[in-house]
């Protein structure tokens, strides 16, 4: 078990330095959401490929508010076909498109995850959410983004995009361990540092919604013994703008 204890002590190291360093950074994009949710608006998030795990662990999830408007897009996913979602990722328009047929409001915060940050979808998210007035928080990896050129016509990438810029710490490449005989690096680390960054932020917001409005709509667990129906009153404020809910 050597190269696992080594990827679970660089990711701890990760985590660690991730928080010491994006704490300021994480308080900015907390406090914009807290005020966004007071006013009634909604917090989007929008991912491609892998990283669309991270808009699944936000949304209708035990431990997570309900005021969360996922922006999935089947095509993107890499179960329809990698080859394809990588391809549609790259496509300049695309983006625009996803955005253009998502109910968004001016004043509310999205949060674009991409660690390249130099395709073309999230690129143009980001773009057309600001557009629309929207606040842009973008979590990417610095090292990687600085390495590589936009895909896009813009020249531009995500962090020179957002309002709000997080670095998730991760490498270019994302692959963290170093096998002899393996010409290319082992394990991912930017699902993990993603998902504290945005699970560490949403604790924060729902603590600052409890502390100035007495409560806050989060989720329980539908494994619990609990009424069948506990967990409704949550969703019913915000059925006629996430439509996930309806299926």
């Amino acid at each position: 078990m050597q190269y696992a204890g080594i990827y679970f002590d660089t990711i701890q190291k990760l985590l660690a330095k991730t928080w010491d360093s994006q704490k300021e950074a994480m308080q900015k994009a907390v406090d914009v959401m807290t005020a966004c949710v007071e006013r009634g608006g909604l917090i989007h998030v929008f991912g491609c490929g892998h990283t669309q795990i991270l808009v699944e662990e936000v949304w209708f999830r035990a431990g997570q508010p309900s005021f969360i408007s996922p922006i999935f897009d089947q095509g993107l996913w890499p179960h329809n076909a990698p080859h394809k979602g990588s391809a549609l990722e790259k496509l300049e328009g695309y983006g625009r498109v996803i955005f253009e047929n998502h109910d968004a409001k001016p004043g509310e915060v999205i949060i674009v995850l991409s660690n390249s940050g130099r395709n073309a979808v999230p690129i143009e998210v980001a773009l057309e959410a600001k557009k629309r007035g929207l606040t842009v928080v973008g979590i990417t990896s610095m090292d990687y983004s600085t390495r590589v050129k936009s895909r896009h016509s813009s020249g531009k990438k995500l962090y020179e995009i957002a309002d709000i810029v997080i670095d998730n710490g991760g490498p270019e490449g994302d692959a963290i361990v170093e096998i002899p005989g393996l010409k290319q690096k082992a394990g991912p680390c930017t699902t993990i540092t993603n998902a504290a960054i945005l699970d560490a932020m949403l604790v924060q917001v729902v603590a600052n919604l409890v502390a100035r409005k007495g409560s806050a709509p989060v989720f329980v667990s539908a494994n619990l013994d609990l009424p069948a129906d506990a967990n409704e009153g949550y969703i019913a404020p915000y059925l006629s703008r996430i439509h996930h809910y309806k299926g």
